[in-house]
């Protein structure tokens, strides 16, 4: 179970995540700040922390091929002693799963676990902005030079689509971080009705995406593999929306890899083994964000957030 924190414990401005350890979440449904329980803790401060587990991370551990192979281990029926005690580890509420006759077939099965109808609700209000993916949020204004601080890391939005400049009609707009925990569910949609355009890929290596790893690695969301597109929002206007890969994830999975149609609420794609990073950048004028979220993204503080739920409010066009 995560451990409660005061809320009142951060002051005004304070940052807790990039001068701490511990993780810092604040949870919407309780009203307090919570430590975020890491997989994997100990080895993540080893290959992050240290000069020696940084240079075998550099050296191996970032690497896609090795990502494949721990998928591909992942996909294997032996896999399947470790979904109990990580789901009872880390709060999985297994009884959310469509778990199929005969149990999961592997780890990553469970991993790329449906969930009973009703689960993840949409938002009614077609007006309201909801969260794409289980995660943890921050939100961030693009500034004039468009550098976002993610845990430490100075991320721009050019360098995250590997192209140059801003795209036309995003300069003043909010960009919005959803980071997946390897706990959460990993499966990732749509924010509005519309048209998704092609997806473009963008390869690089496969870093951890936890805080802690990006005190060590600032430039992680610029160097892992990266997939985007544009969405033609009816109610949002013309979006950007990337996925991050992330250190042992087997794959991004795009439903529509050539474009299409899109459903608000409706699946995008999907995460294979590993925790994963999705990013929607808006353009200006076009969303008001709730105020406990943006309160806390200012202390650099992430809200944990469900898929399809109201995380803002579209403004309508005069």
């Amino acid at each position: 179970m995560p451990m409660e924190i005061p809320a009142g414990s951060a002051g005004a401005g304070e940052t807790l995540n990039p001068s701490s350890e511990k993780i810092v979440l604040y949870n919407r449904r309780t009203g307090v700040l919570e430590e975020e329980s890491v997989a994997g803790r100990a080895w993540m401060d080893f290959f992050y922390g240290t000069a020696v587990g940084r240079r075998i991370t550099a050296l191996l551990l970032c690497r896609p091929w090795l990502s494949r192979l721990y998928g591909a281990w992942q996909q294997h029926p032996a896999s399947r002693g470790r979904i109990v005690p990580f789901a009872r580890q880390f709060g999985v509420a297994l009884q959310e799963a469509r778990i199929p006759t005969g149990g999961f077939a592997s780890f990553n099965d469970f991993f790329i676990r449906h969930l009973q109808a009703g689960a993840r609700p949409v938002a009614a209000d077609p007006r309201a902005l909801i969260a794409p993916a289980d995660s943890r949020l921050q939100v961030f204004d693009l500034t004039a030079d468009t550098r976002l601080q993610v845990k430490g890391s100075a991320v721009t939005v050019p360098a995250l689509l590997g192209r140059p400049g801003l795209p036309q009609g995003f300069e003043g707009g909010c960009c919005l971080v959803f980071r997946l925990a390897p706990c959460d569910y990993h499966r990732f949609g749509f924010v509005d009705d519309g048209l998704q355009g092609p997806i473009h890929n963008v390869p690089g290596l496969l870093h951890s995406v936890n805080p802690l790893s990006l005190k060590h690695k600032p430039d992680v969301h610029c160097t892992n593999q990266r997939q985007w597109c544009f969405l033609e929002g009816r109610a949002l206007g013309t979006m950007i929306q990337v996925e991050v890969g992330a250190m042992l994830v087997g794959s991004i999975v795009q439903h529509q890899p050539a474009g299409g149609p899109c459903r608000r609420g409706g699946e995008k794609g999907y995460f294979q083994f590993g925790g994963s990073t999705v990013i929607l950048v808006l353009p200006p004028g076009r969303v008001v964000i709730d105020a406990a979220i943006r309160h806390h993204s200012a202390k650099g503080i992430e809200t944990l957030v469900r898929y399809g739920e109201r995380i803002g409010e579209a403004v309508l066009a005069q």
